[in-house]
């Protein structure tokens, strides 16, 4: 043990960063509380945490909520302009900062983490933040062992600057109690060939990293730039191209046109000409047809007169005819009469003596 441990007040928050490390060294392994559940911790055990094993320092129980811990932005924050020029700005508590349209800062919080092996924490922005248009690379896993401060990547998505009110909280923290240090029941009898030594801690030579070293790991020292910007300006020049281009295309076609007109115009020209020339024939074609109606017009009507001649002497013809037969009939019956009846006897006379 360090020759700070026995002056530890264990019921008291620590005093200062180097006592929250000297905790954060003795708990390491060392779960104080090893009745607490492997689950999320709620507020009250996040207080003992933060108190004994100096998890985070500093640390209030102002900032806690239900089964989270707000943490504000305290610390470096980074960025690079439109120009690809790396800015760095040092921000607290009542610092104005302002995110651009359409960037990418990395800050850093207010808290200094050292995590025991048996605790993982995740985070996540602010609603309020998220409603305002703000995202957070939100989400990872910090896993147990992790010291040092969080570096968080924000993107202002919005096509205007974003103002940060750096007196507000950031993100929400939240602590994970994991199942290191988990020793099985003797009645698990699988258990015992699981081997510990498995287990892999934080890498000593990845704590209590600046800045820089992460940015450099993340992209080997380039700047890191929202892509939106980029994509605004290529389609704006995109946008002049095509201008241009249709300028151009004006042009060569406003020439094309007068050079095709003519060619229309006489092309039109001719078409009239053989539809005039169509219009003439039809027209003398229609008064042939014209007269030769009006001839035919006239056959028919001497042909109708003709007809009714016809017609009148074919019923003069049959009233004579009727006639006729009805004296046929008269004869025939007369004959018949007489034929029947029998012939009359003629009277003898006596010859007269001549003298």
């Amino acid at each position: 043990m360090s020759e700070k441990q026995p002056s530890m007040d264990l019921t008291k928050l620590p005093e200062d960063d180097d006592d929250a490390k000297a905790r954060a060294v003795r708990f390491e392994n060392e779960d104080p509380f090893p009745h607490v559940p492997r689950a999320l911790l709620s507020s009250v055990e996040i207080a003992d945490y933060a108190r004994i094993t100096g998890m985070l320092w500093p640390f209030t129980e102002k900032q806690l909520k239900s089964a989270s811990y707000e943490v504000f932005i305290g610390g470096e924050v980074i960025w690079w302009d439109g120009n690809g020029r790396r800015q760095r700005k040092t921000v607290k508590r009542g610092t104005p900062l302002v995110l651009e349209a359409n960037s990418i800062v990395f800050a850093q919080v207010e808290p200094t983490f050292r995590l025991p092996n048996y605790v993982a924490i995740r985070f996540n922005l602010r609603i309020t933040h998220v409603h305002r248009g703000l995202l957070l690379g939100t989400g990872p896993l910090v896993d147990p062992g992790f010291h040092g401060k969080l570096l968080i990547p924000l993107h202002n998505l919005t096509s205007t600057d974003y103002p940060i009110d750096t007196n507000e909280a950031l993100i929400w923290v939240e602590f994970t109690k994991t199942t290191f240090g988990y020793v099985p029941p003797p009645e698990d009898t699988l258990a015992a060939i699981r081997k510990p030594e498995l287990f892999k801690g934080f890498p000593r030579d990845k704590r209590d990293l600046e800045p820089d070293k992460y940015l450099r790991k993340a992209n080997a020292g380039n700047p890191i730039q929202s892509s939106i910007p980029n994509a605004i300006a290529k389609s704006a020049d995109s946008a002049r191209k095509a201008e241009k281009s249709a300028k151009s295309i004006r042009n060569i076609s406003a020439v094309a046109a007068l050079v095709a007109g003519a060619g229309i115009a006489f092309t039109l020209y001719q078409i009239g000409q053989q539809f005039a020339s169509m219009v003439q024939n039809s027209q003398s074609l229609i008064a042939t047809v014209s007269t030769d109606a009006k001839g035919m017009a006239e056959k028919i009507t001497t042909l109708s007169a003709d007809n009714k001649a016809l017609m009148d002497k074919s019923v003069e013809l049959k009233d004579a005819n009727e006639k006729l037969n009805a004296r046929v009939n008269d004869l025939s019956t007369q004959m018949q009469k007489r034929n029947s009846s029998p012939p009359r006897r003629q009277s003898r006379r006596a010859p007269q003596k001549g003298g």
